[in-house]
């Protein structure tokens, strides 16, 4: 063997070994310790974690308590409304009852109009106060329905199915309470007015009733007969008559503009704006 091949069987190789089983063990070591920073971060972020968690829960769980708390006041407050509604009806039922005892003690004609009259318009009112107490919705009216009911029940009143024959138009308009009111009490007078005076004698005719929406979020309301109208010497801004003194301070309740006039018998003419704010709705 030549002295070179000696030289690196001797120095070199054992060196090379050893450089290699050197860089073995450092690499070793760094994936080790690589491994061992993984492990602490994850049992780091897993120990912060279990400890914020109870904090989060708490406030979820507080969250969850007072969200309970806001349904229940709603659901109370709802309630509250509904018996409110629910006992102005009753109260207004025994204020028809005790005219309608009163009448049964009177013989004058003129007395026992004024009384059904005064009766008409408690059950108007009470008409409102059942339909709320009645549904879901505590903040505003179905006029299509409202209308409908108490024309229904005026017809009984007056008897006038064979006579009258009522032709209703009535778009799916809601009204809150406050416009709702005045305007069931000027349909009420109209219709009143309209039974004991548009079809004398013999006479039979038609009343027309509509409730529209028009134009600039207007409402507008129409009752138009084919009777025997007003006479022509009547004066439209006198008030002396009560009932019509009542329909125009109705109509400026509503600030809205009353109209009335002869065509083919006698039109009453209310329109206004809709509440939209009450209704919590946001004109744009």
């Amino acid at each position: 063997m030549s002295s070179l091949n000696q030289i690196w069987l001797i120095h070199v190789i054992p060196r090379t070994l050893l450089y290699r089983e050197s860089t073995v063990v450092y690499a070793f070591v760094a994936g080790f310790l690589f491994s061992l920073l993984i492990v602490l971060f994850i049992y780091s972020h897993y120990k912060n974690r279990k400890q914020y968690n109870p904090v989060d829960k708490e406030d979820l769980e507080n969250t969850i308590a007072q969200q309970d708390i806001i349904d229940n006041l709603q659901a109370e407050k709802e309630w509250l409304l509904k018996e409110i509604h629910h006992r102005v009806k009753n109260n207004l039922q025994i204020v028809i009852s005790l005219l309608n005892t009163q009448s049964s003690y009177l013989h004058n004609e003129d007395a026992l109009l004024a009384i059904r009259k005064s009766q008409n318009r408690v059950y108007a009112l009470s008409l409102i106060h059942q339909k709320l107490y009645q549904s879901e919705n505590l903040a505003e009216i179905d006029m299509n329905w409202y209308i409908n009911e108490l024309i229904g029940y005026m017809r009984e009143c007056f008897g006038t199915e064979k006579k009258i024959r009522f032709l209703l138009e009535t778009e799916a308009i809601r009204l809150d309470v406050a416009q709702a009111v005045p305007l069931g009490l000027i349909i009420n007078e109209a219709i009143t007015n309209a039974s004991k005076y548009a079809f004398p004698g013999d006479r039979v005719g038609k009343v027309r009733v509509s409730l529209k929406m028009i134009a600039d979020n207007r409402c507008e309301l129409r009752i138009a007969d084919d009777g025997a109208g007003l006479s022509l010497d009547f004066d439209l801004d006198d008030r002396t008559s009560f009932g019509m003194s009542l329909m125009i301070g109705l109509s400026d309740q509503l600030e809205g503009q009353f109209r009335m006039w002869n065509e083919e018998g006698l039109t009453i003419e209310v329109s206004f704006l809709r509440h939209y704010q009450l209704l919590g709705y946001k004109v744009i």
